[in-house]
């Protein structure tokens, strides 16, 4: 027998987009082992587990990314993405939305603000 939880049991998710400052070396691999040894350093394994943190997509070529968390780690997501260094440079949060088309609308408007559009 299969169980089933209720609605009222499943965590509610957020979705950060992101974008990386450096310019090199911007691979989906390396982005994810950013985050998750920031994520370490700054709050250790169990503060971790607790985020829910997952790297939902990077896109190579637009330079942005996707991670998602629950709701009541969200700020700590953030700062764990803005203590992220890399060649002295950091990451660039550019929404925060509660689900995936709201992020789409976030990306859209920051590449047509830096096309000048």
């Amino acid at each position: 027998m299969k169980l089933k939880s209720k609605k009222s049991f499943k965590e509610k998710k957020r979705y950060i987009l992101f974008k990386p400052l450096w310019r090199d070396n911007f691979k989906k691999e390396d982005v994810i082992k950013l985050i998750w040894n920031s994520a370490l350093e700054f709050l250790g394994e169990l503060g971790a587990a607790e985020l829910s943190l997952w790297v939902i997509s990077v896109d190579e070529e637009k330079r942005i990314g996707i991670v998602r968390c629950n709701t009541e780690s969200i700020d700590k997501v953030i700062c764990v993405l803005s203590l992220i260094r890399y060649e002295n440079k950091g990451m660039l949060i550019l929404g925060v939305s509660g689900t995936m088309k709201g992020l789409e609308k976030w990306s859209e408007d920051y590449v047509s603000k830096r096309n000048g559009i």
